[in-house]
């Protein structure tokens, strides 16, 4: 195996142990069996290893995991039911180490809201606020609110076995208590 794999390698396990502050390039040259310089030559700086790795992660599709959103036969509780559900099926697919205990190693993709940032589900949305179904706050406040609440498990190191239950129940709950207007 190449040097910058096995740096690499070394590297997702150190952070994923140590978080990003606790990391030490030290223990991650010797877990690679190469010298501190050698990562240093490679990739400059621990951030720069980091963000290799950060480039590296793929996030699972979010396509299917927004496309609920988009069905606009179905009603928004259903709609954001799906996407709860959807989001805890592709956090299960996270090719992470111990991604319970590693949020700062989620792909960047995942720490942004934006791909809710859908026309059809902000129409949505804002219908449903013209009929008073959700609280009239600003759009962007309602998709951090949901993207914030997909990510608390992955964030707070939730165990695993207990996803399903807060994507499924608790999460859609939570959700509806935060923007319901009724």
């Amino acid at each position: 195996m190449e040097a910058i794999q096995r740096i690499k390698e070394a590297a997702v396990r150190e952070f994923a142990q140590h978080g990003y502050d606790g990391a030490r390039l030290e223990r991650i040259a010797r877990a690679a069996g190469v010298h501190t310089a050698q990562i240093h030559y490679y990739f400059r700086n621990k951030r720069g290893l980091y963000e290799a790795i950060q480039n590296e992660l793929v996030p699972p599709s979010l396509e299917k995991v927004t496309e609920p959103l988009r069905e606009a036969s179905k009603p928004l509780p259903e709609r954001v039911q799906v996407f709860y559900q959807r989001f805890y099926e592709a956090a299960h697919s996270l090719s992470l180490p111990r991604v319970g205990q590693a949020p700062h190693l989620l792909p960047p993709l995942l720490l942004s809201p934006n791909p809710l940032q859908l026309p059809e589900w902000i129409e949505a949305l804002q219908s449903a606020q013209a009929f008073g179904l959700i609280k009239p706050l600003r759009i962007e406040f309602i998709l951090t609110q949901q993207w914030g609440l997909a990510l608390i498990p992955l964030w707070f190191s939730f165990p695993p076995a207990e996803w399903e239950k807060y994507y499924c129940q608790e999460a859609p709950r939570l959700f509806w208590e935060a923007v319901k207007g009724v």
